[in-house]
């Protein structure tokens, strides 16, 4: 399995996930910054980079609490507030489900999709497409 966080306020924020072996996530390098407008073409290429390198089965260790004020530090944010919008992705077995992340940091519904979706579905979850139109 593999699995990325992305966020969405100022900037857009991502990163790899390592799955310990009982499948806590845990934030892996490298975090990605890239401008709100960045291209589609670009995000895609982020996505592909972090997913390429986030780990899984790796051993459990408890996140400290310096790791943490690192964390924020690396993606330029003071708190879990200051991420904005978030989106899950996790791809297994060739499928990819996509969970939202609210402003708070809890998880919404996720949704199944195929992998020529992922960046709009990415984009919709994060807010950064207009809203639709009936």
């Amino acid at each position: 399995m593999k699995n990325i966080s992305l966020f969405a306020s100022d900037k857009i924020r991502m990163h790899p996930n390592d799955t310990t072996v009982d499948g806590l996530g845990i934030a892996a390098e490298p975090y990605l910054i890239l401008p709100l407008d960045v291209s589609d073409e670009e995000l895609e290429k982020a996505i592909r980079q972090c997913l390429e390198k986030s780990r899984a089965d790796v051993p459990h260790r408890p996140w400290q609490k310096e790791e943490t004020a690192a964390y924020y530090k690396q993606l330029g944010v003071r708190s879990h507030r200051d991420l904005g919008r978030g989106t899950d992705i996790k791809v297994e077995n060739g499928r990819y489900t996509v969970t939202p992340v609210d402003k708070r940091g809890l998880f919404g519904e996720p949704v199944e999709v195929k992998e020529e979706e992922l960046v709009k579905t990415i984009q919709e979850c994060m807010g950064l497409l207009p809203a639709k139109t009936e």
